[in-house]
C-alpha cells in the first residue's frame, strides 16, 4: 500500500501508511496538526518518506516547527525511534509503555493518558481515555484502549483501534474494536464506567465532522456521504451494549 497524506481540514493532515503483519498489510496512521500557536504536533508516529515526507517538511519549516510528537496508543511503538530521530528538536510524549519500549529517548514526564498532559494542549484538543477497561493489558494482542484526540479547530477525531472503520459492504462502518470484551475489567462497576465514558464521548462527538482511524487503509467517507459522527459512535456503542449487560449480570 502506497503511503499518502490526506488534507482532512484546515490545519489537519492524516498520514496513511503501510504496516505489515506477515504478508498482510493492515496499514497505520499518524496525523500532522497545526496548533493555534502556529506550531505543529504529530499525533502518533510513522516513518515518513518520499512525497509524504516532502509534504510534511514543506509545511513545517523542514520539521523545525513540529514542537511535539504525541503517542496515543500504548501498543503503537514500532516507529517511535525513527520519528524521534527525524525530529530531534520535538518533545516526545507517550504512555508508560512507550517509555519502557524506548528508554533511551528523552521523554517528557507527562503521560498522554493522564489529565496533566491533557491540560498542556487543552486549547487545541479534547483528549478522552476509555474507562472500565485495561489500558495496557498483560496480553499484548489486545489493542483496544488508546487516547482519543479531538482537534477542536478542524473538528477532527483521531483514533487508534478503540474505534475502527471497516469499508466492507453491509457489515462495514464505525465499530468498537473486537477485543473490547476481553479488556473489560472483570470487577463490579466496570461496565457502568465504560457506559458512562461512552455516553460522554458520544456527546463530545456532536461537533466532530471528520474521522481518522488507524488501519482503515481507505479514508472514512466525508461528512456529506455518511451519518454524523455522533450517530456513528452511538451506533457502534449500541452494538456492544449486550456485552455490557452480560458483564453486569456476572460481575455487577
Amino acid at each position: 500500500m502506497a503511503d499518502r497524506i490526506v488534507d482532512i481540514a484546515d490545519g489537519f493532515w492524516n498520514i496513511i501508511g503501510s504496516f505489515k503483519i506477515g504478508l498482510l498489510d493492515i496499514g497505520t496512521q499518524a496525523s500532522l496538526v497545526r496548533l493555534s500557536s502556529g506550531k505543529f504536533v504529530l499525533l502518533d508516529a510513522y516513518e515518513l518518506k518520499g512525497d509524504v515526507k516532502d509534504k510534511v517538511m514543506s509545511l513545517t519549516n523542514d520539521g523545525k516547527d513540529i514542537e511535539a510528537v504525541i503517542h496515543l496508543h500504548p501498543f503503537h511503538t514500532v516507529f517511535v525511534k525513527p520519528v524521534a530521530a527525524m525530529f530531534p528538536e520535538a518533545k516526545q510524549y507517550g504512555t508508560i509503555r512507550h517509555h519502557q519500549k524506548a528508554p533511551e529517548l528523552t521523554w517528557e514526564p507527562e503521560l498522554t493518558d493522564q489529565p496533566d498532559f491533557h491540560k498542556l494542549y487543552e486549547e487545541d484538543f479534547i483528549f478522552s481515555v476509555p474507562k472500565g477497561v485495561d489500558f495496557i493489558p498483560d496480553n499484548e494482542d489486545l489493542h483496544f484502549a488508546s487516547v482519543l484526540a479531538i482537534h477542536k479547530a478542524s473538528k477532527t477525531l483521531h483514533v487508534d483501534d478503540t474505534l475502527i472503520w471497516l469499508s466492507f459492504p453491509l457489515i462495514g462502518g464505525l465499530k468498537f474494536h473486537l477485543t473490547f470484551k476481553k479488556v473489560l475489567q472483570k470487577r463490579p462497576g466496570a461496565a457502568a464506567e465504560f457506559r458512562q465514558w461512552a455516553n460522554e464521548f458520544i456527546e463530545l462527538c456532536g461537533d466532530v465532522k471528520h474521522i481518522c482511524a488507524a488501519h482503515a487503509k481507505k479514508e472514512v467517507p466525508s461528512p456529506e456521504k455518511r451519518a454524523s459522527t455522533k450517530e456513528l459512535v452511538q451506533g457502534a456503542f449500541s452494538r456492544i451494549e449486550s456485552t455490557l449487560n452480560k458483564h453486569e449480570k456476572q460481575f455487577g
